[in-house]
């Protein structure tokens, strides 16, 4: 409980958030995962996009970044999509992430909920590794009280399941046409032609 009380959200600017994108987020996914940050730069000055960092002051009293989420939002229906979520690299498997969500649920508390897209562990084609590792990230998220749905997308040839976690705002099954949700969210980031490229969802 301690350590949930001495860890602090807030909201970013873009310069914040950009600073975030070049010393962390570049080095924690992969680069095929990683949006150029022109395309969320005009997201975000459209209002559709938004980042949080998690901070805490450590021994020296210095605060530190421990974690941070970057948000494409919906604001007609509501909905966020979590773009990025990570833990700063010394920092990993002590807790932190679960720490981090706790307080991202409540500061998302006035959204109807949060699209997430974890990376598919069911592809025939993945390692034992691999795959073990990506059922670990979605363990994760179910701990955490997110749902599964049936829907699946790919994005610049990454494939995606959708989970869902329901906010408190919500006042319906949110879990509903979920593939017009993600595409709605994305329309707002990327032109038509590069969606009808890259781009695929289906709903089982």
């Amino acid at each position: 409980m301690e350590r949930l009380e001495s860890l602090q959200v807030r909201k970013l600017t873009f310069a914040q958030a950009a600073r975030i994108y070049k010393e962390h987020l570049k080095k924690d996914f992969p680069p095929a995962e990683v949006k150029p940050l022109l395309v969320i730069r005009q997201a975000w000055n459209k209002g559709n996009y938004h980042a949080y960092g998690f901070y805490e002051n450590m021994d020296t009293q210095e605060e530190v970044l421990c974690a941070y989420a970057f948000f494409l939002a919906d604001n007609t229906n509501r909905v966020l999509l979590l773009d990025y979520f990570a833990v700063c690299g010394p920092l990993r498997g002590s807790g932190y992430g679960s720490l981090a969500l706790a307080l991202l649920q409540k500061e998302c508390a006035g959204w109807n909920g949060v699209i997430i897209e974890v990376e598919d562990d069911e592809l025939p084609s993945l390692t034992e590794e691999t795959r073990k590792t990506r059922q670990r990230r979605i363990a994760f998220y179910k701990g955490a009280g997110c749902l599964m749905t049936t829907t699946r997308s790919r994005l610049w040839d990454v494939d995606y399941r959708i989970m869902f976690m329901p906010g408190l705002a919500a006042q319906e099954d949110m879990t509903s046409n979920m593939a017009e949700k993600i595409r709605s969210l994305y329309e707002g980031m990327y032109p038509a032609m590069i969606l009808k490229r890259y781009f695929k969802i289906t709903a089982m």
